[in-house]
């Protein structure tokens, strides 16, 4: 059963991806254009962290191939890479948190 989980005392700098951890799964949290989004830290494509890639409108791009993922779907920009997963996230009193 899904749950949330408190991850940052508050929210990241516009345009940044925070690294954040839950049940051993790595995660990001970024704020893009005012709004919160939350997804896996991992290319679904080849093993490596989104976060060492950048934000491009409202989706990131990994840093290795250049596959892009939309931030509120997890879409990804190439029909043979999967989906990135994505969660659920929200503010409450300044703190973030992810429902996993």
């Amino acid at each position: 059963m899904p749950s949330w989980h408190k991850v940052l005392n508050q929210a990241p700098k516009e345009g940044t991806m925070v690294k954040v951890q839950v049940n051993n799964q790595k995660l990001f949290v970024t704020l893009n254009n005012g709004q919160l989004y939350c997804a896996q830290d991992r290319c679904p494509h080849e093993d490596i962290e989104l976060t060492l890639g950048c934000l491009k409108g409202n989706r990131v791009k990994c840093s290795l191939h250049g596959f892009s993922f939309d931030l509120a779907t997890g879409d990804s920009s190439e029909q043979d890479v999967d989906n990135l997963q994505t969660y659920a996230v929200k503010q409450e009193n300044n703190e973030i948190y992810i429902e996993v």
